[in-house]
């Protein structure tokens, strides 16, 4: 499985249909495609730290658009 397979895998789980992940594509960007706010983007950060062990930073939440930006953050870590 792909982190990017894995990241949609947890979006789905976390967000339990609440989010739109059928289409989400590494393009995709977390808040008009995807459907992310705020909140959304914190429990997407703590499901992703308790998954792979990466930490989230206020400047990440700041950087990170796109579904490839949280790949590329998981996969740095």
């Amino acid at each position: 499985m792909t982190t990017f397979e894995r990241v949609a895998e947890i979006f789905e789980q976390v967000f339990e249909g609440d989010i739109s992940v059928e289409n989400m594509t590494l393009e995709s960007k977390l808040k008009e495609d995807v459907g992310l706010n705020s909140i959304g983007m914190l429990y997407m950060a703590m499901a992703l730290e308790e998954e792979f062990g990466v930490k989230f930073t206020n400047e990440d939440f700041v950087n990170i658009v796109t579904v490839a930006d949280v790949v590329a953050r998981v996969e740095s870590k």
